[in-house]
């Protein structure tokens, strides 16, 4: 049953790992179009909003967890 559990955590950091790295790619992107373009610019608030997305994402991501965490405990 251990082995389920580790399987699905492995999953999950997986997929946390790859989120990652879109985050650190969009956060590159928005400050360069930032800088080239300005903050008020549509498409650096468009590339902000994207981010907020992910790290939305990210966020839900890690409260999973841990509530599977806890439930794997009982």
């Amino acid at each position: 049953m251990m082995k389920g559990r580790f399987k699905k955590m492995e999953i999950i950091e997986s997929k946390s790992t790859n989120l990652s790295k879109r985050i650190d790619s969009k956060k590159r992107e928005m400050i360069e179009l930032g800088l080239k373009y300005g903050l008020t610019d549509s498409r650096t608030i468009r590339c902000s909003q994207q981010l907020d997305s992910l790290l939305n994402m990210q966020t839900s991501m890690k409260k999973l967890y841990l509530v599977g965490l806890v439930v794997g405990m009982n």
